[in-house]
């Protein structure tokens, strides 16, 4: 980790000591950090689902077609809801082990489950 912030302030020093003026600062940064898209010569590009605008040196993209599904919690009902654990494992209550646990349980477990399932009949 020493060694890598030693070599990032060496460089950065030396882009520094060889950068006097705007103009070979912008050229050191751009033999840095190549960028291998031509400029486009459109100012409004029109693609399948989104627009790309090219102005003030910068690429905005604006998505007008909803590629992905809605986050969760990201629609207006669900905003109020409270999240249920019981509900995100799959499981319906909180006495029940998740489905994902029924085949891969170790002895102890699986007799511990059956003596609770037991002592449950019992009381019932």
């Amino acid at each position: 980790m020493r060694r890598l912030a030693i070599a990032l302030v060496l460089s950065l020093a030396a882009v520094a000591v060889y950068a006097n003026d705007d103009a070979e600062k912008l050229k050191a940064w751009r033999d840095l950090n190549a960028d291998d898209r031509p400029a486009s010569p459109q100012r409004i590009e029109w693609h399948t689902g989104y627009v790309e605008i090219h102005v003030l040196g910068t690429d905005f993209r604006i998505f007008y077609l909803p590629f992905l599904a809605p986050l969760p919690g990201a629609r207006l009902e669900d905003g109020a809801k409270i999240p249920n654990p019981f509900e995100l494992t799959g499981t319906p209550y909180a006495s029940t082990m998740p489905p994902m646990f029924d085949k891969d349980r170790s002895w102890a477990v699986e007799r511990e489950y059956k003596r609770i399932q037991k002592l449950t009949a019992n009381n019932q």
